[in-house]
């Protein structure tokens, strides 16, 4: 058999020392790195500065939108009544034009008091049509016999003397006034009562 062999090894001497080296610096920069910013507003550093910057720069902002939109909101109602404004004149144009229209067919009414036949019902009828038309536009009619006269809605054209009406009273109309909404369309022309024996040379003036 072959002779065992001897293996040994050398044994480690005491004064052997294993060097192990730390880079804690570089251990220090990777959890730096890995850390995230900006978590916490550190004092002193700006963030806070940087913040109320940003606060005040937002509510700026946020005025200027609001005025904008109160601005917006005043231009668009004002778009609106001026709109309504012009409609409402053109309407007025053309219910002036139609009211001579209705006084005519009054006259000629009156004139046929007496016929009772096809001719004054037809007149009739086509005097109550125009009115009709006018009143769902919203004309109204001014008729103030027995009334105070109002300059606002009616013409002085001659002061009447009699005792029938208490001065400054209308006593008679000679021609209807109309309105459309709080618009006055035509003044009624009127006779206004005065005291007896007065000055009757005011006429076409206002009582």
């Amino acid at each position: 058999m072959p002779e065992d062999k001897d293996i040994s090894m050398d044994p480690i001497e005491p004064d052997d020392e294993i060097e192990i080296e730390f880079l804690d610096e570089e251990i220090e920069s990777q959890e730096a790195e890995v850390k995230p910013e900006g978590l916490e507003a550190v004092p002193g550093t700006g963030v806070e500065e940087e913040a109320e910057q940003l606060k005040a720069e937002l509510d700026h902002v946020r005025d200027i939108y609001l005025r904008k939109l109160a601005e917006f909101d005043n231009f668009r109602k004002r778009v609106e009544r001026e709109r309504e404004d012009i409609r409402l004149a053109g309407v007025e144009e053309i219910v002036r034009e139609l009211l001579p229209v209705l006084d005519n067919f009054e006259r000629a009414l009156q004139h046929a008091e007496d016929d009772s036949g096809a001719f004054r019902q037809g007149v009739e009828m086509i005097a109550r049509q125009l009115w009709d038309s006018l009143e769902r536009r919203g004309v109204q009619e001014v008729n103030p016999v027995g009334k105070p006269f109002d300059p606002e809605l009616h013409e002085a054209v001659q002061r009447v003397e009699d005792g029938q009406h208490p001065p400054g009273m209308v006593a008679w109309v000679m021609l209807k006034g109309y309105t459309m909404g709080d618009r006055l369309i035509r003044p009624a022309m009127v006779g206004v009562a005065v005291e007896p024996n007065g000055d009757s040379n005011g006429e076409g003036g206002s009582p």
